[in-house]
């Protein structure tokens, strides 16, 4: 079910204008030059339209976890500003976002867990969240075992997605459990789009979670690869199960390929080649990057489905934040600006 004409046009027209505030290349050249966290946090205060977002913030105390753990809230109030925006009837696809953020707080909690440093989530849980998730983030910092984290997601989907991942007192495997909460979100998502669009938004909305989902898999292969000579047999496994613009004979010859060299080169003649260079390994995850970011300004600018901007726009708005937290942890480890301008996605192609 679609929003109705008016919301649509009205919500696209939001989309539009929120992501004309987005940050520029000068934002960004300013932004890499900076020598502090403290600098980074007054930049973004004073010159940037995270100013409001930013306003409690004492800039010239502020630390990187902090900071970090501010900015995190910027997307969420997007969606929110664009949620007001559809009927409340309507609403029920839109939930992917909240999904989304609750596996990625599972997902941070497991590291806090796995090095015995549990109770240190509370500092940095999402209180603006607390109140529209199904699992209770309070409680998270109480967990100290697989066990007890089990139980306290009993009555979510969440407790069937790790269950088979029980360590019997040894470490968690987070990357066993991440791989299986991207199949459950896609899996979610792809039925959510099936249920709820037909026709144009249907189609362009699949492709988009499709290309995410290409780019994953490939990145994914090539880091196993590379520094964990993974089986082809162990990669299938981890794989999400589904290929949109690069064939599954493709796939296969990277997921059979004797090295990372060989993984890279199986792209070519693909429509992901253009974005990865063989023989580089540095890079390859923010090639991936740039190609979800230049496919979702295309989608961005040529959508009429408020669904589909809507989706575009928190893929763009979630790479420009991973952005600034690339920019955090350069300074934190000393990084030159010529090798963290490397490292932003869309870079060149954001407005000078």
């Amino acid at each position: 079910m679609a929003s109705s004409p008016s919301g649509s046009t009205a919500l696209a027209t939001k989309i539009h204008a929120m992501y004309g505030k987005r940050l520029t290349r000068a934002h960004y050249l300013e932004l890499i030059h900076k020598q502090s966290v403290p600098e980074i946090a007054a930049y973004l205060k004073q010159q940037t339209f995270y100013a409001d977002l930013l306003h409690d913030v004492n800039e010239s105390s502020v630390h990187r976890g902090q900071l970090e753990s501010v900015l995190r809230q910027a997307i969420y109030q997007d969606y929110m500003r664009m949620l007001g925006y559809i009927n409340p009837n309507e609403r029920k696809f839109y939930r992917y976002f909240f999904v989304r953020m609750e596996i990625d707080e599972l997902l941070r909690f497991l590291l806090y867990l796995n090095t015995d440093r549990e109770s240190e989530y509370l500092f940095t849980l999402p209180d603006y969240f607390a109140k529209h998730t199904q699992v209770d983030l309070y409680s998270l910092p109480k967990i100290q075992n697989f066990e007890e984290l089990l139980r306290l997601l009993e009555g979510t989907p969440y407790a069937d997605v790790i269950r088979p991942f029980d360590p019997a007192d040894g470490e968690i495997d987070t990357t066993l459990i991440a791989s299986a909460f991207e199949r459950y979100y896609y899996n979610y998502l792809n039925r959510a789009i099936n249920s709820n669009f037909a026709g144009e938004a249907k189609d362009k909305l699949r492709r988009a979670v499709g290309v995410q989902m290409d780019l994953q898999n490939i990145t994914q292969i090539i880091r196993l690869k590379r520094y964990f000579n993974v089986s082809p047999e162990d990669i299938r496994k981890i794989l999400l199960p589904r290929a949109v613009r690069i064939s599954q004979d493709s796939l296969d010859k990277m997921i059979n390929a004797p090295d990372a060299d060989g993984a890279l080169g199986a792209l070519s003649g693909t429509r992901y080649a253009e974005f990865f260079t063989p023989g580089s390994f540095e890079y390859v995850e923010e090639a991936a990057n740039v190609a979800v970011f230049q496919y979702n300004e295309k989608l961005l600018a040529t959508s009429t489905s408020s669904a589909v901007a809507m989706m575009a726009y928190l893929n763009l708005k979630s790479l420009e934040l991973q952005n600034i937290i690339t920019i955090i942890e350069s300074v934190r480890y000393g990084l030159h600006p010529a090798e963290t301008e490397k490292l932003l996605v869309g870079m060149k192609a954001v407005t000078k």
